[in-house]
């Protein structure tokens, strides 16, 4: 014949059975929290929209400076093939 345990119930059965006995506390307490990671994660998004935007005004500046430049070394090759042209 098979043993049979007899002992005492294990406390975290007993609490998971009857839910925990804190249920509402927790919801109350989790409810505040995830108030304060919203915010949180508003004021991060908020941060990177101002980041992006710094980022985006910087691109635009390095593409016209590399236009001006880019507009510079074409007129200087052209100066230089008009002179070299003459002489051939």
């Amino acid at each position: 014949m098979a043993r049979r345990r007899a002992g005492k119930a294990k406390p975290k059965s007993a609490a998971a059975r009857d839910g925990g006995g804190r249920g509402k506390a927790k919801a109350a307490a989790s409810g505040g929290a995830l108030r304060e990671r919203l915010a949180a994660i508003e004021r991060e998004r908020d941060a990177l929209r101002a980041a992006l935007e710094i980022e985006q005004a910087r691109r635009r500046t390095l593409e016209e400076v590399h236009a001006a430049t880019r507009d510079r070394i074409a007129w200087a090759l052209d100066s230089l093939q008009s002179i070299l042209d003459p002489k051939r």
